[in-house]
C-alpha cells in the first residue's frame, strides 16, 4: 500500500519513530473555519507595512526610481550570457517561483486535500499563504511605481511594476510553506533543502535576467519572510495538554 505523505506515517519497531509518532498524535489542528483570523489580518498588515517601510526607506535616497548606483554596479558585474546549460536554467527556474505558477498548483492541491484526504487545515493554509502572496505582490507594485532596469536587454515573463519581487514573496512564502508542511507532516527535510536552493537561483535568475533591481529583490523577500512567519506562527498546532490548561486557567 502507498503511504500518504499528508498523515502521520504507521508504526516503526525504531524507538524514535515510535516517539515522534506518538507526539504527531497529540497534535490538534484547528478546525478549517475556526483559524486565527485576527492573526492572519495582522500578519498580513505587517507584511505590507514592512514593504512600505523599506521601500520608504529606499526613496529617500538619490534616485531610487531609476535605480541607485550601487544596484547599477551588481546589475552590470553579474557575468552575462552564462553556459547554454545555466542560461536555460535561470530561464527557467523563476516559473517554480511565480503566482502564476503556483496559483493553480496550490488550488489543485488544496481540492485534493480538502476533498480527498479531508485535510481541510492544510488546504486552507495553502490557499491563504497563496492569497496572500498574490495580495501582496498587487498592494505593493500598485503602490510604488518603481521602472524596471534598462541598462540590460530584460529576459524572460515579468509584468507591472519593478517594486517589489513577487518571485521573491511568493518563492519565500509559498515554496517554504509548502516545504515546512510536508517536514511537519512526514518529517523530511530535504523539501526545505529543495525550497532554499529553488529560492536563491530564482532571485539571482531576476538580476541576471534585468527585470529588477537588488532592492526589489531585497523588498521582496522581507514581505514574504513576514507573510511566511505570520502564517506559520498562526497555524501552529496546538496539544490537547495545552488546549485544557488554557479552558481550566
Amino acid at each position: 500500500m502507498t503511504e500518504d505523505i499528508w498523515t502521520v506515517p504507521a508504526a516503526a519497531d525504531d524507538a524514535a519513530d515510535v516517539a515522534e509518532r506518538r507526539t504527531a498524535e497529540l497534535t490538534v489542528s484547528r478546525p478549517w473555519w475556526r483559524q486565527r483570523w485576527m492573526m492572519i489580518l495582522c500578519g498580513f498588515a505587517l507584511a505590507v507595512g514592512a514593504g512600505f517601510v523599506f521601500a520608504h526607506a529606499m526613496q529617500a535616497r538619490v534616485n531610487w526610481h531609476d535605480g541607485l548606483a550601487w544596484e547599477r554596479r551588481v546589475i552590470l558585474g553579474i557575468p552575462r550570457p552564462m553556459p547554454a546549460a545555466l542560461d536555460t536554467f535561470m530561464m527557467v527556474v523563476p516559473w517554480f517561483g511565480t503566482n502564476i505558477t503556483l496559483t493553480p498548483i496550490v488550488i489543485g492541491l488544496a481540492i485534493w486535500l480538502w476533498r480527498v484526504k479531508r485535510r481541510r487545515d492544510l488546504a486552507m493554509r495553502l490557499l491563504i499563504v497563496q492569497a496572500g502572496s498574490y495580495l501582496l505582490n498587487f498592494a505593493l507594485k500598485e503602490s510604488f511605481d518603481r521602472a524596471r532596469p534598462e541598462i540590460v536587454e530584460r529576459r524572460g515573463w515579468y509584468s507591472w511594476s519593478a517594486y517589489p519581487s513577487g518571485h521573491a514573496i511568493a518563492g519565500i512564502a509559498v515554496l517554504l510553506t509548502l516545504a515546512f508542511v510536508l517536514r511537519r507532516e512526514r518529517g523530511i527535510t530535504w523539501p526545505v533543502v529543495a525550497a532554499l536552493l529553488i529560492i536563491t537561483g530564482n532571485l539571482y535568475s531576476r538580476l541576471y535576467l534585468g527585470v529588477h533591481w537588488p532592492t526589489d529583490v531585497i523588498g521582496g523577500a522581507l514581505v514574504g519572510a513576514v507573510w511566511l512567519t505570520a502564517t506559520s506562527f498562526a497555524f501552529r498546532y496546538r496539544t490537547p495538554e495545552a488546549k485544557r490548561r488554557r479552558v481550566t486557567d
